[in-house]
């Protein structure tokens, strides 16, 4: 970046130079067809720069999802290798009874991944993944109780702001203060389709220490992303803080 910066630097002040060797002297033709040359070369030569440190850019980016997309592969093979194991360990104990309910569960584990895949905003596609397999201190449920396809939706907000709004709303339950008790509590987020509108819903199972300051940002995520936020009373939610943030749908 200091190589980035100093080269940036030359290059504006020998245009910059030359510009005012042109303007404010009185030089001979030759003079001002050297000071054009130097003039013209800065501005390719820091073209050349600004354009190599964005494909550089693109290249760390890049890079930066294919790793995520192998630790992604990696914590799914590690579940399905502990389902797998469950389920030897069932037969090999002759548990029979036992092997619909682990069935079950495996099947109702693939249909939540596979509408999550559909959802199709490769990113937060991604982001939901990786928040299931390893959120840390606050597991994050994934509900959509029918399938939702928002890149085929009709949105009144671009697929890619509202991947921010939901990205950055989930951050901020998982960053936000809570009492200790409540640290591994879950965060339910769902996708619901109804007439005219996409509602995402969040419900955080524990206790926020600060839920106004919670509330405050989350209302300035909308607000910047040109969504609305509904906060849900207390009473509403067995006393678990949720919101709902809409997005106009047209048909």
């Amino acid at each position: 970046m200091k190589r980035i910066r100093l080269g940036l630097g030359c290059c504006v002040a020998v245009a910059l130079g030359s510009a005012a060797f042109i303007i404010g002297r009185d030089l001979t033709w030759v003079w001002r067809a050297v000071c054009l040359i130097f003039l013209t070369v800065s501005f390719i030569s820091g073209a050349a720069i600004l354009v190599q440190e964005q494909s550089r850019q693109r290249q760390r980016m890049l890079r930066s999802y294919q790793w995520s997309a192998i630790e992604l592969m990696n914590h799914q093979r590690h579940d399905w290798m502990n389902d797998l194991q469950l389920l030897y360990g069932y037969v090999r104990l002759k548990k029979y009874d036992k092997l619909p309910e682990c069935v079950e569960t495996i099947k109702a584990r693939m249909a939540e991944e596979s509408r999550i895949a559909k959802l199709g905003i490769p990113e937060l596609v991604m982001f939901l993944m990786q928040q299931r397999t390893s959120g840390g201190t606050m597991p994050l449920d994934v509900i959509i109780p029918e399938p939702v396809e928002l890149d085929r939706l009709n949105l009144e907000v671009d697929t890619s702001r509202l991947a921010d709004v939901i990205m950055e709303t989930v951050q901020t339950f998982r960053f936000a203060p809570k009492a200790q008790m409540d640290t591994f509590s879950p965060l339910q987020l769902a996708f619901v389709r109804e007439p005219n509108r996409l509602v995402i819903r969040y419900r955080y199972e524990g206790k926020l220490l600060r839920p106004g300051e919670v509330a405050a940002q989350l209302s300035r995520i909308a607000s910047e992303r040109g969504v609305r936020l509904e906060q849900l009373s207390a009473k509403q939610n067995n006393e678990h803080d949720a919101f709902h943030i809409v997005v106009p749908c047209s048909a």
